[in-house]
């Protein structure tokens, strides 16, 4: 069995009362709720957190991608990823490349291999679909999805073994 810490970087600090509104934190929440320091701060305590689980001796840590949302401040796995690397000697997963939501899957497949190497092999990386209020975020029709999800993951980008059945 190994173990690996998680963290989705929650931005907290929306107004008081929010949650027990009926006001949506997905997609339609304003970025006038996001103050740059207190983001700032909440960063460099989650990568010191991910830091911290390498440190007690977990044999790695995951990383995801979310947008547009409170609940996940990662929209790029990667650039976490990168930040990672060269202060943690374990494995880095990155849970979650939402492919539909990229132009091409060629610059996934590329940054993902440029950080397996420079990482020296410690990079794990799934796919995923994404969620639908990220598609509204981004402006795609979510019934899409999985048309574009296959189209991405095509034979020569993810191995027949790793790609779930149609």
């Amino acid at each position: 069995m190994k173990i690996f810490g998680f963290h989705l970087m929650p931005y907290q600090g929306l107004p008081a009362g929010h949650l027990e509104s009926m006001d949506s934190s997905w997609v339609t929440l304003s970025n006038a709720v996001f103050d740059p320091a207190h983001g700032h701060a909440l960063y460099r305590r989650y990568i010191g957190e991910l830091i911290a689980y390498d440190r007690a001796g977990l044999d790695g840590v995951c990383v995801n991608e979310h947008h547009q949302s409170p609940y996940g401040m990662m929209p790029s796995p990667n650039v976490i990823a990168g930040v990672l690397v060269p202060q943690t000697s374990c494995q880095i997963a990155i849970l979650g490349n939402a492919l539909p939501l990229r132009d091409h899957p060629l610059r996934v497949a590329e940054e993902v291999a440029m950080l397996d190497l420079i990482s020296g092999g410690r990079i794990s990386s799934g796919f995923v679909r994404g969620i639908g209020a990220e598609y509204h975020s981004f402006g795609m029709d979510p019934s899409a999805s999985r048309e574009r999800f296959y189209e991405a993951a095509r034979e020569d980008f993810i191995p027949s073994a790793s790609r779930p059945p149609r």
